[in-house]
C-alpha cells in the first residue's frame, strides 16, 4: 500500500541518517504493537477476574460465620449482690432498723425521784421520744404548776439538780433534787419549787465576788430573787427551748464555773433549757 511504502521509506531514511541497523517494515512494527495490546488486555481481564473471585470468597466466608456477637448494655446502676444462704433457703427481704426484740439506747435517767419513780430527761417532743408536738404550757401544761418536770440544758449531759451543797448544777447521777414544779406568778414569772421537798424553791444569791448562783430557800412568792422569768425561745434540737432568768440575769453555763446567773447586756444568749414533763405534781 502507498502509506506503508511511504512509512518504509521514511524509516529507512531515518536509519541511514542515524547510522542505525536495519529497521523492520511498517507492517511488522504494526503487528508487534497489536500483539502487545492484546497481551495487556488479557492481563487486565485476568486481574479483574481474580479481584471478583476474591471478593466473592470473602462475602461467602462472612455469611458462613453468622451474625456478629453483641454485648447487651443495661441501664446504669449498682450491680445486684446475690444473697448467700443455705441451699434451698428462701431469701428474705432486707431488714431496715434494729431486729425485733432488740433494745435501743435510751436517754432516760436512772435517777430515782422522791416518790420512787425515775425522772425522765427525754423531751416528749424530740424525735428520740417517738412522739410529736411541743409539751403543753397552758392550763395543765408543764408550766401550769400542776406538773413535775426535769430541767435539761440543750447540748448538756444529764439534768439540772438542786444539790445540798453547791446550789444548782448539772449531774449525771441521782445527786440532789431534779424534779421541779413551776408555779405561775403572773405573765412569764414563776416560782420554781422542788417537787416532794416541802417548801423549797429556787433563789438567786450572791457570795462576795463570786458570780450569782441559784440555791434552795424557803418559798416566798414576795421575794424578787425567787421570781424567775421563763420564756420559750423557738426550738433547738427538734424540741422547744426556754431561756431562764432572774432580775435580768440569765441562767447560763460556764465551762469553768458550771451554772451561774449572769447579765449579758447586748451579748447573745447561748444557754437554753428543755422542760421535760414527768407527770402530775403532788398536792
Amino acid at each position: 500500500m502507498t502509506a506503508d511504502r511511504e512509512l518504509d521509506d521514511a524509516l529507512r531514511g531515518l536509519a541511514r541518517h542515524g547510522g542505525q541497523g536495519r529497521v523492520h517494515p511498517a507492517a511488522e512494527i504494526r503487528r508487534r504493537g497489536d500483539t502487545r495490546r492484546r497481551r495487556r488486555h488479557v492481563a487486565t481481564a485476568t486481574v479483574g477476574v481474580l479481584l471478583v473471585a476474591a471478593l466473592g470468597a470473602g462475602t461467602a466466608a462472612i455469611r458462613l460465620a453468622g451474625p456478629p456477637h453483641t454485648i447487651p448494655v443495661g441501664p446504669a446502676g449498682p450491680t445486684p449482690v446475690p444473697t448467700t444462704g443455705p441451699p434451698g433457703a428462701t431469701p428474705s427481704p432486707d431488714v431496715v432498723g434494729p431486729p425485733t426484740g432488740s433494745s435501743s439506747p435510751s436517754t432516760t435517767s436512772s435517777r430515782p425521784a422522791p416518790n420512787g419513780s425515775r425522772p425522765s430527761v427525754t423531751d416528749p417532743s424530740s424525735p428520740a421520744s417517738g412522739t410529736t408536738g411541743a409539751p403543753p404550757v397552758g392550763t395543765g401544761g408543764v408550766l401550769s404548776g400542776q406538773r413535775r418536770a426535769t430541767v435539761v440544758r440543750v447540748d448538756g449531759i444529764g439534768g439540772v439538780s438542786l444539790r445540798d451543797e453547791g446550789g444548782l448544777g448539772e449531774v449525771d447521777g441521782d445527786e440532789g433534787d431534779q424534779l421541779f414544779v413551776f408555779v405561775p406568778q403572773g405573765g412569764d414569772t414563776y416560782l420554781v419549787r422542788v417537787a416532794g421537798a416541802g417548801d423549797t424553791c429556787w433563789e438567786s444569791r450572791s457570795s462576795g465576788s463570786a458570780p450569782l448562783r441559784v440555791v434552795g430557800a424557803a418559798c416566798d412568792p414576795g421575794e424578787p430573787r425567787q421570781r424567775f422569768t421563763i420564756v420559750r425561745d423557738g426550738q433547738r434540737g427538734g424540741a422547744p427551748a426556754y431561756a431562764i432568768s432572774n432580775l435580768s440575769a440569765f441562767l447560763q453555763h460556764s465551762p469553768t464555773r458550771g451554772l451561774i446567773l449572769e447579765e449579758i447586756g447586748d451579748a447573745t444568749l447561748t444557754t437554753y433549757f428543755r422542760l421535760v414533763d414527768n407527770g402530775p405534781a403532788s398536792s
